[in-house]
């Protein structure tokens, strides 16, 4: 009898079913089950808030790493590359500080790349890698300088509210298009520019007009003394009859002559063959000023063939300019950001 007992009490223990799922724990049972699947599918759970951080760590580090990257190739390789010189064209970066106005970077790659692509096209390799150092070097310091005078004529032009406009820019590229006796178009000009100086249409225009422009008008808005001595030299040449080298004689070392003989009407000479292209023989022109900024010409032209012309000039330095550059630089207000080594002349060594 007491078996028999036993055998039911076992038999109703097994039958007590666990929790019974119902209306209302059907929903809490299919979250715990879900909740259970998730730890195999996610292992690890993030926060929007924590993956926010991380991702603005990820990308703070990143940015870091790159800017020290490019600090690297700029400052202490001086890369002078076109993926380099892409990224100096965005990135807020000098080269030089001239007595508070920074020197782009950008500008200073596109002076030396654009100088040393004509050289290497019109003189091909060297002889060495000295040599082609050396060459390099020179073209460095060239447009380091270059740059400095162009960011030094920046700070004045603002001073003395001087800008270059649009229209001013535009005419002087037409002029750059025209050849001796026809128009380049603009897209085949674009052509040459890419192949010859390794530039854009837009970088072009900075650097060989606008750029010039605005040293140009500055160094033409300061220089007084040149002004007046220009007109002195203009009543002079009258009172001559348009004798030049009397005329020169008579200013001394304050002016100086020249005649260099028969030139291509494509000679690159600050503007000076293609204006003397435009007199009659005998003429002289008025005074203008050079695309160099570096004075005012007076051209007399002497003759004329069909793709050559003669002519003598008279040039009426600027020196103030110069003489205020030569000031802060002697003051100590000019910093280079980069070792460029003074290399005053270029000779290829080659035998």
């Amino acid at each position: 009898m007491k078996n028999i007992i036993k055998l039911k009490k076992k038999q109703n223990v097994a039958l007590v079913p666990a929790d019974r799922i119902t209306n209302t724990t059907v929903e809490a049972r299919r979250q715990e089950i879900l909740e259970k699947g998730r730890k195999f599918k996610y292992p690890v759970q993030y926060s929007k808030h924590k993956l926010v951080i991380n991702a603005i760590v990820i990308s703070t580090i990143a940015a870091a790493i790159g800017a020290i990257a490019l600090w690297y190739q700029l400052y202490k390789v001086q890369n002078t590359g076109i993926f380099i010189y892409r990224v100096s064209l965005f990135a807020p970066v000098s080269v030089a500080d001239i007595d508070g106005e920074k020197a782009l970077y950008g500008d200073y790659l596109a002076q030396y790349r654009s100088n040393i692509s004509v050289t290497e096209k019109q003189e091909g390799p060297l002889a060495s890698e000295e040599d082609e150092k050396r060459r390099s070097d020179y073209y460095k310091r060239q447009s380091m300088d270059n740059i400095i005078a162009n960011t030094f004529a920046i700070k004045l032009a603002k001073e003395y509210s001087i800008s270059v406009s649009d229209e001013e820019i535009e005419e002087v590229f037409n002029e750059h298009r025209k050849t001796s006796n026809s128009e380049i178009s603009e897209s085949a000009f674009n052509k040459i520019i890419e192949d010859n100086y390794g530039l854009s249409p837009r970088e072009y225009r900075r650097m060989f007009i606008e750029l010039p422009l605005l040293r140009k008008k500055v160094t033409a808005h300061i220089d007084g003394n040149a002004k007046q001595l220009q007109s002195e030299v203009v009543a002079k040449l009258k009172a001559n009859d348009n004798d030049f080298a009397k005329t020169a004689d008579q200013f001394g070392g304050r002016v100086e002559m020249s005649a260099p003989g028969f030139v291509k009407l494509t000679n690159i000479d600050g503007g000076r063959t293609q204006i003397a292209a435009t007199l009659s023989k005998g003429q002289v022109s008025k005074p203008f000023i050079s695309r160099a900024s570096d004075g005012y010409y007076i051209v007399k032209l002497l003759d004329k063939k069909d793709d050559e012309v003669s002519y003598a000039y008279i040039k009426i330095p600027f020196t103030e300019f110069n003489k205020h550059l030569e000031s802060i630089k002697s003051e100590g207000k000019i910093k280079e950001y980069i070792s460029v080594p003074e290399v005053s002349q270029f000779e290829d060594t080659a035998p």
